[in-house]
């Protein structure tokens, strides 16, 4: 660092070089956890041109070991040594397609993660190696590169001698990593943790809607695990376009996810919800040259009162691209796992943010909503209740024009007027906040559509009886099943099996 100083003589300048050990630590000290410490790495060959990345996680015995080889053009001497300089060139121009940014995240990813980072390449027949090591550098008190050092083998990766390729290599993890001091039941557990992680932010280049990327972690292949859920036939693209001009266009795409009824069983709906589940994966997904940066935040949006990860908006997912060239506009920061809208696009994002949580309220509230198209030949399904909104307030009132509801107002005048009275009633007296609180506790314990509840048999048993003479008591109840948003054969089964009918 040089100083300027104004001095009798006129200007002169000083030098202030860093402590290196001092300021190392520092730099060890970013937050990465292994999973996004080990995707900084991933970017870096991706960036180099890579088509296939292998990850050797070992435990070698409570003392892991990280390999990171890909089959990218590799690099010479010179290359290199400019690859390991803390902080790159400012002036060098980056590609659309380059994931880097401050010349950091090669060298604070692995040593957040470990004390020895070593760095292998072939480059067209010539092998380079580097290495920094934390003690030698602290001990020596200078920025000290070992040269020409390779590590000991991996158990599942190893550069060939014959093609191009780079090996990143991380020895002597210690307590600033995630991966110190775990049994080796925890340490697999993050092995899994970072398996999740890797599917979800390289989706694009796994399932080639970028430039395909193939990566697998101990000999097997990671799949992509895509956020949007856009081969779901129930999930709700709210439709796409790019807002903002110049340098600050991005591309947004808004999506409402399925309701857990659409489901066809519970691990297909928890692996739809993401690491993390459900309520902590709903919000925008930020990607930066199609490698996903952000993965589910509200990006402090929704005025005054920033909207939080509600159960209600769980269904509401996002996605916004930007060009890399838009980092600085969005403060994406070293370890890209954060960012923040610049302030002439955030009005534009709120609107899209609070139609989507609109829209995902009221799929989360009714159970998806009329999703699937009406039967052919069938009555639409009637809601059982009617949403009215007056002065800015909702109001939720029970259908008057309901079948059930209908025949039973169109009884004798003393049945008319208890039933509006009983309707009055059970509008005025809903413990909304009640059940969206239980709701809320314990979102994950619904029952399943094809749990069998023997009240609501009993009283579809009872409205379906009351039919009026000439309706067949099959489309009665498919009427009402389709009214309240219930989709469970074996109800239907067990109501028809009551009223003595067959289910066929």
């Amino acid at each position: 660092m040089r100083f300027e100083v104004e001095g009798a003589y006129g200007l002169k300048t000083i030098e202030i070089a860093p402590h290196a050990g001092a300021l190392l630590k520092s730099l060890r000290g970013f937050g990465y956890s292994p999973e996004t410490a080990l995707a900084d790495l991933v970017d870096n060959s991706i960036s180099a041109g890579a088509g296939r990345v292998e990850l050797s996680i070992d435990w070698n015995d409570g003392d892991p070991r990280i390999g990171v080889l890909d089959d990218g053009p590799g690099m010479s001497y010179e290359v290199l040594e400019e690859g390991m300089r803390f902080g790159g060139d400012e002036d060098m121009e980056r590609g659309p397609n380059d994931l880097g940014r401050f010349g950091l995240g090669l060298k604070t990813a692995s040593l957040s993660q470990c004390q020895r980072l070593t760095v292998v390449s072939n480059h067209a027949g010539t092998k380079a190696s580097m290495c920094w090591d934390v003690e030698r550098v602290i001990r020596s008190r200078s920025w000290c590169a070992e040269a020409d050092t390779f590590p000991e083998p991996f158990e599942h990766v190893a550069l060939p001698s014959d093609t191009d390729g780079t090996l990143v290599a991380l020895e002597r993890m210690d307590e600033r990593g995630g991966l110190f001091g775990l049994d080796k039941e925890g340490f697999f557990a993050k092995v899994r943790d970072v398996r999740e992680h890797f599917a979800m932010v390289f989706h694009r280049f796994l399932d080639g809607d970028a430039r395909r990327i193939e990566i697998t972690i101990n000999g097997r292949a990671v799949a992509a695990w895509d956020p949007m859920l856009r081969v779901h036939p129930a999930t709700r693209p709210l439709g796409a376009g790019r807002i903002g001009v110049g340098a600050q266009a991005v591309y947004v795409a808004p999506f409402v996810l399925p309701h857990r009824d659409r489901f066809t069983n519970e691990a297909e709906f928890s692996a739809a919800g993401g690491p993390g589940g459900w309520a902590e994966r709903q919000g925008f997904y930020v990607y930066r040259a199609k490698r996903l940066v952000v993965a589910g935040s509200w990006l402090g949006l929704g005025g005054s009162r920033e909207w939080t990860k509600d159960e209600s908006s769980r269904l509401a997912r996002i996605a916004v691209d930007l060009p890399q060239s838009a980092d600085a506009l969005w403060r994406i920061d070293v370890r890209k796992a954060r960012a923040r809208p610049p302030a002439a696009l955030r009005g534009r994002l709120s609107a899209i943010g609070g139609q989507c949580r609109d829209r995902a309220r009221e799929v989360f509230a009714w159970r998806g909503g009329q999703v699937r198209a009406t039967t052919p030949g069938k009555d639409p399904p009637s809601p059982v209740w009617n949403e009215e909104h007056r002065s800015g307030k909702r109001r939720y009132r029970i259908n008057r024009d309901h079948p059930v509801i209908a025949e039973l107002l169109d009884s004798d005048a003393a049945t008319q007027r208890l039933a509006r009275s009983a309707i009055s009633l059970i509008e005025r007296s809903v413990p909304v906040e009640r059940i969206w609180l239980d709701i809320s506790e314990n979102v994950e314990a619904e029952s399943s559509p094809e749990a069998v509840d023997s009240l609501l048999v009993d009283d579809l048993v009872t409205a379906v009886s009351a039919a009026g003479a000439g309706r067949k008591p099959e489309d009665v109840l498919d009427g009402l099943l389709r009214s309240m948003r219930i989709e469970a054969p074996a109800v239907r089964r067990a109501v028809l099996e009551k009223i003595g009918t067959s289910s066929e």
